[in-house]
């Protein structure tokens, strides 16, 4: 069997692997006590602004997610069914628009929410695809492996918003590649439902589409301030809890980290004291020095972008198995439009381990303080990035995105 030949065959089994995978995750959807674990809380939150409330306010949430989820079932904590407390860090306006939907059992009013991700999922990832080249056949096969994928499955099940954010993303740098650039800068709004993955895209359509940058940040600047303006209306000075709480959670988690993605993950939950925060500092120094060093040597705009991307990603201190989402567009480079890719071993690696080992946290495997599977791959993915886009001849690149 010929090399060529060889890797069809492992792409192949990738697809098999893919449908299989469809029966646990049936399974986990169907009979899983936490099922919908955030959008529980994004539920909760939006039934506090419907009765007029704060959903930032630590007590009434707490108090309303007791109402929805255990006390109609009389659950008590030990129960596997038994819903903790869950904070909202989302921006306010994820809770407004489900107040249409608090009328609705959790349950089906899940199931909606679910099912509008599911197609901002597909049709992001289809995009991406079409976006760097690739022929519909092959882009729609792909977005599809993104949907069945470990994070993409993570994302569905726990009702996340980085869906949201990550279409927001596409569907910008799709309207400024079209000269659209006002459009694609109130897309960009969306980023505030979860500003600590999406505050960067801003800049990076900017890097990806440079001709567009004054007309992008000022639809941008324009969208945000009407919806931070309605929100101050409805919340008032309850607005300014809002930025607190992602560092409010984050400082409550002790010992095992929550599915963190990030490299910190490798060490942060094994430190104490000073030694934790300086590392912690000493590494997104170092992150940041790395990117301004790629920023520079970059060769085009699509590698300066997206290398943008993945460090912010590589390098924050709370990211999850699911805002790797966003790394798409940086898996779809690598692999090509005609999947030339896949003859590195290490990008091949990099695939399998994005499909497999978020499922690892999810399953609750561990090694000592570290559960932070989903770090493995986007180490990997930074490896290969900067091997094949960032040292490899610029000459070399700028062929490769000609064709």
């Amino acid at each position: 069997m010929t090399g060529a030949g060889r890797r069809r065959l492992r792409q192949r089994l990738l697809i098999v692997f893919l449908i299989a995978m469809t029966i646990p995750y049936a399974r986990q959807l169907v009979s899983s006590p936490t099922v919908g674990q955030d959008f529980r809380a994004f539920f909760a939150a939006a039934t506090v602004v419907a009765h007029h409330g704060d959903p930032y306010d630590w007590p009434s949430l707490a108090r309303v997610e007791d109402q929805l989820y255990d006390a109609p079932r009389q659950l008590a904590p030990g129960d596997p069914a038994f819903y903790e407390f869950l904070a909202y860090p989302e921006g306010p306006w994820l809770a407004f628009a489900l107040v249409p939907l608090t009328g609705l059992p959790w349950q089906a009013a899940d199931a909606i929410y679910t099912s509008l991700l599911l197609l901002v999922l597909v049709g992001a990832s289809f995009t991406v695809f079409a976006l760097l080249g690739w022929r519909p056949p092959r882009a729609w096969l792909g977005a599809a492996c993104a949907a069945l994928s470990a994070v993409g499955f993570i994302n569905l099940f726990m009702g996340q918003v980085s869906v949201i954010v990550f279409g927001a993303f596409i569907v910008a740098w799709y309207l400024a590649g079209r000269g659209h650039g006002w459009w694609a800068g109130l897309a960009l709004a969306l980023i505030w439902l979860k500003p600590n993955i999406g505050l960067p895209l801003p800049l990076v359509i900017v890097l990806l589409e440079p001709a567009m940058a004054r007309r992008v940040i000022g639809g941008f600047i324009g969208a945000s301030a009407v919806a931070f303006g309605g929100a101050t209306l409805v919340l008032g000075s309850g607005l300014m809890e809002w930025p607190l709480q992602i560092p409010r959670m984050w400082q409550a988690v002790q010992g095992l980290q929550p599915d963190i993605a990030a490299v910190e993950s490798f060490f942060y939950p094994g430190l104490h004291g000073w030694p934790k925060m300086a590392a912690l500092l000493l590494t997104m120094g170092a992150a940041a020095g790395y990117a301004a060093w790629a920023l520079r040597r970059a060769p085009d705009p699509l590698t300066r972008g997206l290398t943008l991307l993945l460090v912010w990603l590589a390098a924050l201190p709370f990211v999850q198995s699911y805002d790797m989402i966003l790394l798409l567009p940086v898996v779809a480079v690598l692999l090509g439009p005609r999947l030339e890719g896949w003859a590195d071993p290490l990008v091949e690696i990099t695939i399998w381990a994005f499909l497999i080992l978020p499922l690892c946290y999810f399953l609750g495997l561990r090694f000592g303080y570290f559960n932070g599977f989903t770090a493995i791959p986007v180490a990997l993915l930074l490896l290969a990035w900067h091997r094949q886009r960032v040292t490899r001849a610029p000459a070399h690149v700028t062929a490769a995105v000609a064709a």
